[in-house]
């Protein structure tokens, strides 16, 4: 069953309101100002019964209830009922509240499906035919104001003007409501996309690391026994090889078991300073050749943070990018009591102005051996968590990557 908007359904609300009040004060003057004889009990119940159902709308849709097409088709066809008795007991189709007949129209043809739109303006016909050959005439009135239809005429341009500036703002106003509607399923869709992405890179990492475990044992082992015939000169670097291949494994292994029970249940909560220090003593046991200038600084008790293991792996993402550019990796955090900043600056040659507008895409790179992977699952990591990030131009050259993360995103 299609539904209506909420902010469509008020927008409904407030010009139906606008109606009514527009023909309770003709009447008021009508009567009290003009005093022409007119049947204010009844006037008062066909005004009344609309208002009221208005009145629940506007509640439903402050709730934010989307209405269905179907209850709003009832709420206008009530809408074309009310004005027909309210023109039959007031002078019928020559009251120049007759125009007030589009109003429905014009907001069952924006919003409404077409066999909706199509049963209203057989209502509506109906409506304006019978009060052309069935209505209570209004009094003759003779006055400072001009005759009959002197007031006939001024009640026409009023009727016409109001008619105009309702419609003229509702269609705005419902246009910029579909804007933003249309905008935000956009921001879904490529949402979806994403995870989708997210999800088949997942999968595809999880066989890639399963196949990898049985050469990287093989790899250990042949460098073990390298390392125990070798020259003295040359263990150091088939230790360094060793290192390098158990920390692989250890990864892959920590990739094809993690889960996020551990995070749900909040195991692994330290202090931020002490998982900003354990990450990067880590990453820099990865790329022993990078040189790493830190500083962590923050305002009062370092809070304390789930040690998540797919933000260890976006931050390290972007320190091996700014160690690619062989300069000094300078990372800079500070945390106060809302959230953790991190800076990741390099000194390179900086980011093609070419390619600045795609960064953050799948495949996106100018690495002659990159995937272009690295930020694209950063990107998304950290927005998980609520966070941005902001890459760009870094002055005095080079790249400098943003990191903001709340404290409420690290801590849960």
């Amino acid at each position: 069953m299609s539904t209506v908007s909420p902010s469509s359904a008020l927008l409904l609300v407030h010009l139906r309101s606008v109606a009514l009040a527009t023909q309770a004060t003709a009447v008021v003057l009508a009567a009290f100002v003009l005093h022409m004889p007119l049947p204010l009990a009844a006037d008062a119940l066909i005004l009344g019964l609309p208002a009221a159902m208005n009145a629940a709308a506007w509640w439903q849709a402050r709730r934010g209830v989307e209405p269905s097409a179907w209850q709003l088709t009832a709420q206008l066809a009530l809408d074309v009922v009310g004005l027909t008795a309210f023109l039959y007991l007031n002078g019928g189709y020559a009251n120049p509240f007759a125009s007030l007949f589009l109003l429905p129209l014009a907001v069952a043809a924006t919003v409404l499906p077409m066999r909706h739109t199509a049963g209203l303006t057989a209502l509506v016909v109906a409506g304006y035919t019978l009060v052309m050959f069935a209505y209570r005439p209004l009094p003759h009135y003779h006055g400072s104001l001009g005759d009959s239809f002197d007031l006939h005429l001024l009640g026409m341009w009023l009727s016409l003007v109001a008619a105009a500036l309702i419609i003229a703002v509702f269609v705005a106003r419902l246009a910029t409501a579909l804007r933003t509607r249309e905008a935000h399923l956009a921001r879904l869709r490529e949402s979806a996309l994403r995870s989708e992405q997210l999800a088949s890179l997942g999968a595809l990492a999880a066989g890639t690391a399963h196949e990898l475990g049985t050469p990287l044992s093989t790899m250990a082992v042949l460098v073990g026994e390298l390392r125990a015939q070798a020259p003295a000169d040359q263990r150091e670097d088939l230790t360094l090889l060793a290192q390098q291949i158990d920390r692989c494994r250890t990864v892959l292994t920590r990739n094809l078991t993690a889960t996020g029970q551990d995070r749900a249940e909040g195991a692994g909560r330290q202090a931020v300073d002490v998982w900003l220090a354990a990450l990067l003593d880590g990453w820099q046991q990865t790329r022993p050749g990078a040189r790493l200038r830190q500083t962590l600084a923050g305002e009062g008790t370092p809070p304390p943070v789930v040690a998540d293991d797919t933000l260890r792996q976006a931050l390290c993402n972007l320190l091996d990018n700014a160690a690619d550019t062989g300069s000094v990796v300078e990372l800079s955090a500070h945390w106060d009591r809302q959230a953790l900043t991190i800076e990741v600056g390099d000194r390179g040659d900086g980011i093609a102005h070419a390619l600045s507008p795609r960064l953050g895409q799948p495949f996106v790179t100018d690495k002659p051996r990159g995937l272009g992977l690295g930020v694209y699952l950063a990107h998304n990591v950290i927005e998980r968590l609520g966070g941005r990030l902001a890459i760009g131009a870094r002055d005095g050259g080079g790249t400098l990557a943003q990191v903001w993360l709340p404290l409420t995103g690290l801590a849960a």
